[in-house]
């Protein structure tokens, strides 16, 4: 449009050293407050240009980054809220990476005080099977030694499940409060 071509003008002429003569030339007949509102409004739509640029940059980079790769991992820990990025753990809206709200994962890790974004169910249901399933044999294996560690058998675990099944309910009213 004409905004672009003068901005472009104006570079060109900034190139060769002759601004001024360019900026005389194309005032033409405009008094003064004709030509600063000229020029804020050329300043304006350049920025909202450069901003608008930065946003489809970023959008493109949060799209490449929302694939799940098939290859799940707990992620680097931070007491940051992060969301999507596929490189934090405890963060929402990524993929790979331990968290909530994404896809991918392989294993759902809260952080406190963090804000769930959680995306849709149609992009979870866009993971491939062999991401799926390697998000799931991580999962098992960080169970397993999760359960290791607190020294928990199989036995013990499935009758934690029972009893905290039995009180769900009444943990979630209390997480509310």
């Amino acid at each position: 449009d004409a905004v672009e071509a003068i901005d472009e003008e104006e570079r060109q002429a900034e190139s060769n050293g002759r601004r001024g003569a360019v900026r005389r030339r194309r005032r033409g007949g405009k008094a003064g407050p004709e030509r600063v509102v000229s020029r804020v409004i050329r300043q304006v739509k350049r920025q909202r240009r450069q901003h608008l640029e930065a946003w489809q940059r970023e959008e493109r980079r949060r799209e490449q980054s929302r694939d799940a790769s098939g290859k799940p991992k707990h992620g680097d820990e931070d007491d940051q809220e992060h969301v999507g990025g596929n490189r934090w753990a405890g963060g929402t809206g990524g993929a790979d990476t331990a968290g909530l709200g994404g896809k991918g994962g392989p294993y759902r890790l809260e952080k406190r005080g963090q804000n769930v974004h959680q995306i849709s169910d149609e992009d979870k249901a866009r993971i491939s099977d062999e991401a799926r399933e390697a998000a799931r044999k991580m999962g098992e294996e960080a169970r397993k030694k999760r359960l290791e560690e607190i020294e928990m058998g199989g036995g013990d675990y499935d009758l934690y499940m029972k009893i905290l099944g039995e009180v769900q309910s009444e943990i979630d009213q209390l997480r509310r409060v």
